[in-house]
């Protein structure tokens, strides 16, 4: 659920910004796949992009990488419509957010997987809206947000796109 990107160029230090370029249109067709990634040895120079817009922007796409495998951020970038791979019916086992700070708690979440499970499976049950809605807590040792927030971000738009 990632719109393209749009990078502020620094007159300082930045990435350089056909790398980048390519970089994302890679993942826009669908040939890169950052799960995993935490680096990714982009080359600074002056008048680059905004290193930390693009390390964020990245962060974002490998947690759904790392969640649901490759996709394509937007089917067409000037569509709008967002489109992700399959979501499977079983959720990623979530990670705890890494020490010293907080995350989502774990029961809480647990407990919004256990909804989201039959209606994935073809039943009833939750829609778009309540996911959108469901207010997580942060607590020590809670689940990492961003790969949460990258499960629930797909599977709010699989829902969308069956109409519930």
């Amino acid at each position: 659920m990632l719109p393209p990107p749009e990078f502020a160029v620094v007159r300082v230090l930045g990435y350089r910004r056909d790398r980048v370029d390519r970089l994302i249109e890679a993942v826009y067709r669908g040939e890169a796949n950052l799960a995993g990634k935490r680096t990714f040895d982009l080359p600074v120079v002056m008048h680059g992009y905004d290193c930390a817009q693009v390390d964020a922007y990245l962060a974002q796409v490998a947690a759904l990488h790392e969640a649901h495998g490759a996709f394509r951020p937007l089917a067409d970038p000037d569509s709008g419509v967002p489109t992700v791979g399959p979501v499977a019916s079983r959720p990623p086992a979530f990670r705890r957010a890494i020490p010293f700070t907080r995350g989502y708690d774990p029961a809480q979440v647990d407990a919004l997987v256990a909804r989201i499970a039959p209606v994935l499976a073809g039943g009833v049950g939750i829609t778009s809206a309540e996911i959108e809605e469901a207010d997580l807590p942060l607590v020590r040792r809670g689940y990492d947000v961003e790969r949460v927030d990258a499960y629930l971000d797909a599977v709010v738009i699989r829902l969308r796109a069956e109409g519930r």
